[in-house]
């Protein structure tokens, strides 16, 4: 009797660990194909950073070179046009951070503080799935400070005028 009490123990205990290393690797293969996912998202972003520098950074170089051989000509030149030139050059100057800068680095770190040091700002709304994993100190953080869009004026008097009550 005792033995086949402790063949029963092992025979379990053997489905235990079966099933542990089983969870084991489907946690570790989700994991590495997040990563992967991640690693994808991110290099199709700076591609297409890349891309975008390329092609409006071409054309604000020929407006440019047009707006400074327009000078050097002494030819009018509406005012207007130095607009682009400035406002583009920063915006480029911001898109070239990212395809070939460091960028991505320091969104990087500053996402790692907002994920360790404000984690309340990413609590979701109360009817997320996932709501439930947020703790009672994080929801009140964030959302006892907040109010709604709808209840502030001017559109509070439209918007919460014309919408269905609830009883």
């Amino acid at each position: 009797m005792g033995n086949r009490t402790s063949k029963q123990e092992k025979h379990q205990n053997f489905w235990d660990n079966t099933k542990k290393s089983i969870r084991a690797g489907v946690d570790e293969e989700i994991t590495k194909r997040m990563m992967m996912q991640r690693e994808i998202q991110i290099a199709v972003n700076v591609a297409k950073a890349r891309d975008t520098l390329h092609v409006f950074g071409s054309l604000w170089l020929t407006l440019t070179a047009g707006v400074t051989i327009a000078q050097l000509a002494k030819k009018p030149v509406p005012k207007i046009l130095f607009a682009p030139v400035i406002i583009g050059g920063i915006a480029l100057g911001n898109i070239a951070d990212l395809a070939y800068g460091n960028k991505l680095a320091r969104v990087n770190k500053e996402a790692a503080y907002i994920l360790e040091q404000e984690r309340y700002r990413l609590v979701p709304f109360k009817q997320a799935p996932f709501a439930r994993f947020y703790s009672d100190e994080e929801r009140a953080t964030f959302y006892d400070k907040a109010t709604a869009v709808g209840d502030l004026a001017p559109f509070s008097l439209i918007s919460r005028s014309f919408g269905p009550k609830k009883d």
